[in-house]
């Protein structure tokens, strides 16, 4: 109910007339006029939709091989350090390891003065206040919450499969590829969604090392929200809610036909 009750204001206002200065509680949905019309605001969306799928699959391609890799050790002492060095991030704010990545992305942080003393680069990278900074923060944010449903599919795995797979003659490589990374989609699918929900509809990263030069959609209504154009801000929510459904709809679905096709092709 609480959901629905939001989604209903949010629905509203979106239909309502903005004078510039207050919300008239007159039906005229020009927001949504303004919003389809305004090649500004698809600009700001492309953005944050690039920007997201960046992060998403960098993330997830970092993500499998640390999952992998955990997944693999014999050692239950090495499991749960490895577990505390991933999650022990989200026992901080996001706005604080934010805030660490401006120390270590900025003109004179860590990072420039490793690679200028090694030789990398002649003159200190502009990480901060640039894309670079924000897809840093981002996929250092997003990274436990790929890894957890990739080694939780991997965890699961029947260790006989893998042994039955080499009896028949298969080597490390073919056992990968057809047994392990078949059997771990839909852990990489759960990443791959999560993560992208997150990046899409993040704000803190973007605003502190964006800096304001990098405008996502939810800095976006964040500005529209403070200075009271609801109805332009519920448009834009409503937009982001809308094509997020969409992608988790369609990545349900090619999850699906995927397990479908390898159930085929077992049997």
């Amino acid at each position: 109910f609480p959901f629905l009750a939001s989604l209903w204001l949010l629905l509203s206002n979106s239909a309502y007339h903005f004078n510039g200065i207050k919300i008239e509680r007159l039906v005229t949905f020009e927001a949504y006029r303004d919003f389809f019309t305004d090649p500004f605001y698809w600009d700001v969306l492309k953005r944050t939709l690039s920007l997201a799928a960046i992060a998403t699959t960098v993330t997830t391609t970092i993500s499998y091989p640390v999952a992998y890799a955990i997944s693999r050790l014999q050692s239950q002492r090495l499991k749960i350090l490895f577990y505390i060095l991933i999650f022990s991030p989200l026992l901080t704010s996001i706005v604080t390891r934010a805030f660490g990545w401006m120390i270590l992305l900025g003109g004179n942080g860590f990072i420039n003065y490793a690679l200028v003393q090694t030789g990398l680069v002649d003159e200190p990278v502009r990480m901060i206040y640039d894309v670079k900074g924000v897809m840093i923060a981002m996929v250092h944010i997003q990274l436990p919450f790929a890894v957890f449903p990739i080694i939780s599919v991997l965890n699961q795995m029947n260790p006989a499969i893998k042994e039955a797979a080499s009896d028949l003659g298969g080597n490390r490589w073919d056992i990968f590829r057809r047994v392990t990374w078949p059997l771990s989609l839909p852990g990489v699918i759960v990443a791959l969604q999560i993560t992208f929900i997150q990046t899409v509809s993040a704000f803190v990263a973007p605003s502190l090392l964006g800096g304001g030069r990098v405008l996502v959609f939810p800095r976006l209504i964040y500005d529209n929200i403070t200075s009271l154009n609801w109805p332009m801000a519920s448009v834009q929510a409503v937009v982001l809610l809308v094509i997020s459904l969409t992608i988790l709809f369609v990545s349900n679905r090619i999850s699906l036909l995927l397990y479908q096709g390898h159930k085929k092709a077992n049997i």
